[in-house]
């Protein structure tokens, strides 16, 4: 299946992620919702970001990803990271 970033729905994406992890369900989500909003700790930040890879079978770099702060971030990184797959 090609999941390019048109097809894939980031915003419903972290909100399966954070409820698989944590329970949690975030509402009010878009695509400039900073993370910091969240009140989501770091550690469940990480599963979260684990589980999407997962999903999408990617793997981000480390250093990406502390310049995640909102979805429309996440949504830029995961287009790039499957361009350089």
């Amino acid at each position: 299946m090609d999941m390019d970033n048109t097809n894939v729905d980031v915003i419903k994406l972290f909100k399966d992620a954070t409820f698989e992890v944590s329970g949690r369900k975030l509402e009010d989500l878009t695509m400039d919702t900073p993370l910091a909003d969240l009140a989501l700790d770091s550690v469940l930040v990480l599963e979260v970001v684990s589980h999407v890879e997962t999903n999408l079978g990617i793997r981000f770099n480390d250093d990406d990803l502390t310049h995640i702060t909102t979805m429309r971030d996440l949504a830029n990184l995961i287009e790039k990271t499957r361009k350089a797959a």
